[in-house]
């Protein structure tokens, strides 16, 4: 049995539990602070998963680093890739999702801002 891709797997909660943590005045600087937190985490996990296949694969002898550089994605690889790129996508601007959700439905955010 195969496990589960991660990168297509994520899935948010529709509605996260508890007011949201406020580290600046302005709300949209939080959205901000949260969207890059959650880019870093991408790419971090993705960096390191990166370097774990391309060391295993050279110390196997199956793969050069020129290899990598020189690739060419099918349809298949390219389509799948675009699922990733959509998952990554909604994982990255959930907040800002969240929030236009929300203004169409009338709903406040949090309440009101201490400050």
């Amino acid at each position: 049995m195969s496990k589960p891709d991660p990168a297509t797997s994520y899935r948010h909660p529709r509605v996260a539990r508890g007011p949201r943590p406020a580290f600046f005045d302005d709300s949209s600087s939080d959205t901000l602070l949260s969207m890059n937190v959650a880019l870093l985490t991408e790419l971090i996990a993705t960096r390191e998963r990166l370097d774990t296949l391309e060391r295993l694969m050279a110390s196997k002898g199956l793969l050069q680093s020129n290899e990598i550089d020189s690739f060419e994605p099918d349809a298949v690889a390219n389509a799948e890739r675009e699922k990733i790129r959509e998952t990554i996508s909604d994982h990255v601007f959930y907040l800002l999702l969240q929030q236009a959700e929300r203004a169409e439905s009338g709903q406040s955010e949090t309440g009101p801002r201490e400050g």
